[in-house]
């Protein structure tokens, strides 16, 4: 199995490279300290796992978007607090498998071994947290019925928190994400829904809220 591993800290990531060869059944094809050095290497390989840190500023986003475009690979991120919001936070970008802080490199071959066989792990306590979250989303997606609000799950999330009337920074809080992440989705919200203000996208929610109460 090919592995890629991305953190910013060097001394980390050799020390994670040499740990993970060790195990016959690996192949580190490469590290770096920011994932878009690895986009080329990632296309050409088959089948890989990507090992993520997730204490790399805007992995959120840049994760999405390199597992959108490489179907074929699987992450697994590391350094997760075992907290449910932010595991849920990982998981809907894309992540199949979590080592905590407190993994050792047991638990992240483990983990790496049920990624690879396309089985999504997390904490068994997190199991009911997760199964609700999704329950929660399916739910939510009322909300994008019309063609030019077709809002992602993380964008619905921010729109109702917008619509509660939490600041920029009090949602980068609450979901475990930067302020700027934060910023670019409220950025595309406005842009999805053809609105100019935080006030008229949550505006739009209640509207929409509303309409789908009447038509229940």
């Amino acid at each position: 199995m090919q592995l890629f591993i991305v953190t910013d800290v060097k001394l980390y990531r050799e020390g994670l490279a040499q740990a993970l060869e060790r195990a016959d059944r690996f192949r580190v094809a490469g590290t770096a300290s920011c994932i878009s050095h690895l986009d080329a290497d990632m296309q050409d390989c088959g089948k890989a796992v990507l090992v993520f840190d997730v204490a790399l500023a805007y992995g959120d986003t840049k994760l999405e978007a390199v597992l959108t475009a490489n179907p074929h690979v699987r992450a697994v991120a590391i350094g997760v607090a075992e907290s449910a919001p932010e595991i849920l936070a990982w998981a809907e970008v894309g992540a199949s498998g979590y080592v905590t802080r407190d993994g050792s490199v047991a638990d992240l071959v483990d983990t790496i071994d049920a990624v690879a066989r396309d089985e999504f792990t997390c904490p068994p306590q997190i199991t009911a947290a997760l199964m609700h979250r999704v329950a929660t989303l399916a739910t939510g997606q009322r909300l994008v019925r019309q063609p030019q609000a077709r809002l992602s799950p993380r964008e619905l999330e921010i729109l109702y928190l917008v619509e509660d009337g939490l600041s920029n920074q009090e949602i980068a809080h609450r979901l475990f994400i930067t302020l700027a992440t934060v910023k670019n989705h409220v950025h595309n919200i406005l842009d999805k829904l053809n609105v100019r203000t935080r006030t008229e996208a949550a505006a739009w929610a209640r509207h929409q809220q509303i309409r789908d109460t009447e038509d229940t």
